[in-house]
């Protein structure tokens, strides 16, 4: 090729790339849109039918989800006219995602992502920028994320992604657990470190040694799927051991008075809860298969009565415990449970157990696959609203097992189901075809904005009513903090901190267990000081540096320095 076509044939693509590069979103007027009347939510009913595909960033079995979606879906379809198609696979998240991204195959919406699988989308080009739209068809978004909406524009003022799961939820996700009936038995002694609680947990296992079977009952045990906390967005923070609030560490950072972050391995807190654990599994109280327990592995173990303590997320050993003994033991009284603490180690200023994003659960993004981007937003939009969140969060309304009802445009609670909430029969099973929760769009995490009292959550609402929640939320309201700053680090693919966040991360979950399952302080020491050798040579400290950068900047720019 001579070199002055090669110079045209350079500018030509030059130009078109640079026009392609500032094409902007405009609305269209749309005068497609045309309505027939208005439903009961201030739904201004479409004439034709609006079709919304999304795919559901994760790893989700296709075919229960059609079990809990299918039934809402016609719910909306028939008093709304909108068509919403739910996709997920049963595939690694992140693995489908880049496939769908390399092969052009993905659909007008996507839910479930992160800070960075947005702005993957953003540099391809692939997602709406959702300003225009929002400033024409939004009026809901911004009034329901208030002062919160600034902190999605990027530097340009732009908005590419709306978030969903976002508010604080002033309830706890993460405490230490412990046997009720069998506390009472040995006169429930007061505890308020890790160091006493142990020493509680050993004398119930002094007076239950083994269960009705024979099998040796353990002071402390978990569930490997369970046993590193998982934030709104785990790559930010890494693997982190459920204990690590108990000791004053923030998802697995040491704090300090200059906002400065530290990993945990390379943190004293970090060694001793290390410590703690390594103690119980030497004294045989702790059990051997919590690094390779599944859930439903240790649930038996639980319900067989084989397990006096836990450090992790609450809802584990009511679903393990008493929801199980309730059903199957005709003598089962309320106190055979397991109930929620608090704990603090006597170094640490609070006890950081239940860490809350503000900002986002996770992300919507409208692709560039959209026909109708306007349609789109305008039902994001009404999903933002109270009863919009009150109906993809509760569920289908009016039915004998509904969570709640909403009839001439007014709402209530559905009495059998709220009396079941709050009397501890309540069967989750059956009403998961309710679709409660399993509709991601762009509703609130939190609390529901024309009625602070309630939540998205149904058997979260009426706590003050419910016994064992209220004792659980009281044990543990000192606990709960927003941690968003930290959350919302973005980790991209082309960031060299990336890979090396993930190294740390693998390096953590193989070699911790190695530091626990230590038989003497002399392999201990040597097994805590090869996982921290090695995140060090893996350049944990690049990754401190980043958190630390980006973790003030997040604490400037939202005024909270």
């Amino acid at each position: 090729m001579k070199k002055r076509h090669l110079v045209a044939l350079l500018a030509c693509i030059f130009i078109t790339s640079t026009l392609i590069g500032c094409k902007k979103d405009t609305v269209s007027t749309n005068s497609e849109w045309k309505t027939k009347g208005t439903n009961e939510y201030g739904w201004a009913i479409p004439e034709k039918t609006v079709e919304i595909n999304f795919y559901a960033k994760g790893k989700y079995d296709p075919e229960k989800s059609k079990t809990r979606t299918e039934p809402l879906e016609k719910y909306v379809l028939d008093n709304f006219n909108v068509k919403l198609n739910k996709i997920v696979y049963n595939q690694d998240g992140d693995e489908r995602f880049n496939l769908s991204l390399a092969s052009n195959d993905y659909p007008e919406v996507i839910t479930g992502l992160s800070k960075g699988d947005v702005e993957k989308l953003k540099e391809q080009g692939k997602i709406k920028d959702l300003t225009p739209y929002i400033d024409k068809y939004g009026e809901s978004i911004k009034k329901e994320l208030g002062d919160l909406y600034s902190r999605y524009k990027d530097k340009d003022g732009k908005v590419y992604a709306l978030p969903f799961g976002w508010g604080m939820l002033p309830i706890p996700d993460y405490s230490a657990h412990i046997r009720w009936d069998w506390y009472q038995e040995i006169g429930a002694p007061k505890f308020e470190t890790p160091e006493e609680y142990y020493d509680v947990l050993k004398k119930i296992v002094e007076k239950h040694p083994t269960n009705s079977k024979g099998q040796k009952v353990y002071a402390l045990s978990w569930d490997n799927d369970n046993c590193f906390i998982s934030t709104a967005n785990a790559s930010s923070t890494g693997s982190v051991p459920a204990a690590a609030g108990i000791w004053g560490l923030k998802e697995g950072y040491k704090e300090d008075s200059s906002h400065n972050l530290t990993h945990w391995v390379n943190t004293q807190e970090g060694l001793d809860f290390t410590k703690f654990y390594n103690k119980a599994y030497r004294d045989g109280m702790l059990d051997p298969d919590s690094f390779s327990n599944k859930f439903e592995q240790w649930k038996t173990k639980v319900s067989d009565e084989r397990v006096v303590g836990h450090i992790g997320a609450w809802w584990e050993t009511w679903n393990a415990g008493h929801e199980v003994w309730q059903k199957t033991n005709k003598n089962w009284t309320e106190d055979q449970r397991f109930v929620q603490v608090s704990l603090k180690s006597s170094n640490a200023e609070q006890s950081y157990l239940s860490p809350k994003d503000t900002t986002a659960g996770g992300y919507t993004v409208i692709t560039d696959k959209a026909k109708d981007p306007e349609a789109i937003m305008r039902f994001l939009n009404f999903a933002i609203t109270p009863n919009g969140t009150r109906l993809f969060a509760w569920g289908i309304p009016n039915l004998d097992n509904s969570n709640w009802n909403f009839k001439d445009g007014k709402w209530s609670f559905n009495e059998k189901t709220k009396q079941e909430i709050i009397n501890a029969t309540y069967d989750y099973k059956a009403h998961e075809p309710l679709g409660s929760n399993y509709l991601w769009l762009d509703h609130t995490g939190g609390v529901i904005s024309d009625a602070p009292q309630t939540n998205i959550w149904i058997d979260q609402c009426f706590n003050d009513q419910a016994k064992w929640k209220k004792v659980m939320n009281d044990n543990l309201k000192n606990t709960i903090y927003d941690n968003s700053a930290m959350d919302q680090i973005g980790f991209l693919p082309d960031n060299p901190v990336t890979v090396i966040q993930q190294q740390v991360d693998d390096i953590v979950r193989s070699y911790w267990a190695k530091a626990i399952l230590s038989k003497t302080d002399a392999e201990f020491d040597q097994n805590y000081a090869e996982l921290k050798s090695k995140v060090q040579k893996a350049g944990v400290d690049k990754l401190e540096k980043y958190m630390t950068e980006q973790y003030k900047n997040n604490l400037n720019n939202w005024g909270k320095k």
